[in-house]
């Protein structure tokens, strides 16, 4: 078992009562057979990967893909599920002319030591024209090897996530939960889950603060199509599939993507996502309504 359902903790936030949902701890080390890896990232955004791969396996899969950033772990998270099942893992990063930027230089060393081939593309360009590239090498080298999506989209995430926020207790609900959005797959999974207990709830205010730019218009469709809210087929009609939605609000707080945000905070909490939502969530606490549940993702 490398999975593992998170606790709900309360912190006080000057006369505030803030709880905070620690996805980070989502991932446990706890297996003999791997004595020499090290620890599984504190990153809930891998929740459904560990069954994405299985299934690949299955279909006869054994070289799996990703092109990282410079700041996330997912390649961290893939070699690392990849070395448990017996698969070989081939993370790209980006090699910027001034070298290797953000967190790169110790993911890149980690991913490593759970057996992933690491390799370097030069000369990077945006982040679709990098996996295209990535990709492209791959099937080079390892003809039969899956390139994983950006951002770790799965529908077996969403619903993995779902799960945790069906199992959140009633106290901490019917107010508003903050969380960070990158990809908008982990909100997707919050939305999926407050609507299957929406007997249980009142009408719930949701903020999803963005890691950066993105038209919000289309994040918004995209997260509501992944949680089920919209038909993907009749988004354009606005039919809901759901007869009761948290009121959802996607915000852009001027953040970069590499920017980081060191605002002190109470728990572990990731300087490039979580902490830019916490962030907002410091400036607005005076205003907005009560019970507050931060979803922290990782850590």
């Amino acid at each position: 078992m490398i999975l593992q359902d998170t606790p709900v903790e309360e912190y006080r936030v000057n006369t505030h009562c803030v709880f905070v949902k620690r996805e980070d701890l989502a991932v446990v080390y706890n297996d003999s057979r791997l004595p020499s890896l090290p620890f599984p990232p504190p990153f809930a955004k891998v929740r459904g990967l560990y069954e994405v791969l299985i299934k690949l396996k299955q279909r006869g899969v054994q070289t799996v893909s990703y092109m990282d950033t410079s700041v996330s772990m997912a390649g961290w998270g893939i070699s690392y599920f990849c070395h448990f099942l017996g698969m070989k893992s081939v993370i790209y990063y980006p090699l910027y002319k001034e070298g290797l930027k953000g967190e790169i230089e110790k993911y890149s060393k980690i991913c490593r030591e759970c057996g992933a081939e690491v390799i370097f593309l030069e000369r990077p360009n945006r982040q679709k024209i990098n996996f295209y590239r990535a990709k492209k090498l791959l099937k080079l080298s390892y003809p039969e090897g899956v390139i994983l999506s950006q951002g770790l989209p799965f529908d077996e995430t969403v619903e993995a996530v779902s799960r945790q926020a069906s199992l959140l207790p009633k106290t901490v609900l019917g107010g508003t939960i903050v969380i960070n959005v990158g990809s908008g797959t982990m909100l997707a999974g919050v939305l999926k889950g407050l609507c299957k207990v929406r007997n249980k709830w009142e009408v719930q205010a949701v903020k999803g603060i963005l890691a950066a730019p993105k038209n919000i218009d289309i994040k918004r469709k995209f997260i509501f199509a992944k949680a089920g809210i919209l038909d993907a087929k009749r988004q354009q009609k606005g039919l809901l599939l759901f007869d009761v939605v948290p009121e959802v609000e996607i915000i852009d707080y001027g953040y970069e993507y590499t920017q980081k945000e060191e605002v002190p905070v109470l728990f572990p909490c990731n300087i490039y996502y979580d902490r830019k939502a916490w962030k907002w969530l410091l400036d607005n606490i005076e205003v907005v309504k009560k019970p507050i549940l931060f979803w922290n993702i990782g850590g």
